[in-house]
C-alpha cells in the first residue's frame, strides 16, 4: 500500500465516518439531554391549549408537530414542538397540562407528550458505531 492509499484509506475515509457518525450521535445525545433537562428545570405547571398541528410527509408516514399556547403572568407564550411523532395524540383546541421553567417560561413541555424516541436511539447507536468504525479503519491502515 503506497502513501496515497494510506492517506486515502487511513485519513480521509476514517475522518468521513467519524464526522458523519458524530453528527448523528450528537443529534441523539442532544435529544435525550434536552428531555432530561426539561424534566429537571420545568417545575411550574399551568394549562394551555393546542392551537395548531402541522405535519410533514416522511417516506410512507407522516410526522406531526403540535403547537401549543399558554399564559404565564400577562404573557401569552406559543411553542411549536420541533420533534414530532408519527401519530397525532391531540386535536386542535385540546387542553393540555404544561410544565415550564418559571425563570424562562418559554422553556416548556407538554405533560404526557410521547415523542418518537426510536429515531433518537437509532441516531445515537448508529452514529457511535460509525465513529468507532472510522477509528478502527484508521488505526488498522496505519498499523499495517
Amino acid at each position: 500500500m503506497d502513501l496515497t492509499d494510506k492517506v486515502m484509506f487511513g485519513i480521509f475515509f476514517p475522518l468521513m465516518f467519524c464526522s458523519i457518525g458524530s453528527i448523528f450521535a450528537r443529534q441523539g445525545y442532544s435529544y435525550f439531554k434536552t428531555k432530561r433537562d426539561k424534566k429537571r428545570r420545568c417545575l411550574s405547571q399551568t394549562y394551555g391549549k393546542i392551537v395548531s398541528i402541522s405535519s410533514m410527509k416522511m417516506q410512507r408516514r407522516r410526522a406531526y408537530f403540535p403547537t401549543y399556547e399558554y399564559v404565564v403572568g400577562d404573557e401569552v407564550i406559543r411553542v411549536e414542538i420541533d420533534f414530532g411523532t408519527t401519530y397525532c395524540p391531540y386535536k386542535r383546541g385540546d387542553q393540555v397540562k404544561i410544565w415550564y421553567d418559571k425563570n424562562y417560561p418559554k422553556y416548556s413541555y407538554i405533560d404526557g407528550y410521547k415523542e418518537d424516541t426510536v429515531s433518537s436511539v437509532g441516531c445515537l447507536i448508529l452514529g457511535s458505531i460509525a465513529v468507532l468504525c472510522g477509528l478502527f479503519v484508521g488505526f488498522a491502515v496505519w498499523l499495517r
